[in-house]
């Protein structure tokens, strides 16, 4: 159950985020780093297109707060999102 105090950005970003959990059928809290990451990166693949992180990294010169803020996700779904792209360059808008 998702904590009912969160507001709607971060539940969808927790949302996302467990959702990739469950894909993976991950065990509740004893996952480890790189399941973490994969969860971080899935749920940042499902959350911003790669066309609006390219107009928002314009935007806001990278910087994470404000470009988080633009695509209506939480920082840490920014940072994974540029990871995806750094271990996938063909994701990148031009």
């Amino acid at each position: 159950m998702l904590d009912p105090h969160l507001n709607d950005v971060q539940r969808r970003c927790v949302l996302a985020h467990e959702i990739s959990h469950a894909r993976h059928r991950d065990a509740g809290c004893r996952c480890d780093r790189w399941s973490e990451r994969r969860a971080d990166m899935e749920a940042s693949a499902m959350l911003i297109s790669p066309l609006e992180f390219a107009y928002a990294e314009a935007v806001y010169e990278g910087n994470t707060i404000g470009m988080a803020r633009e695509l209506n996700v939480l920082p840490w779904a920014v940072v994974a999102f540029r990871e995806r792209l750094r271990d996938d360059p063909s994701l990148i808008v031009q």
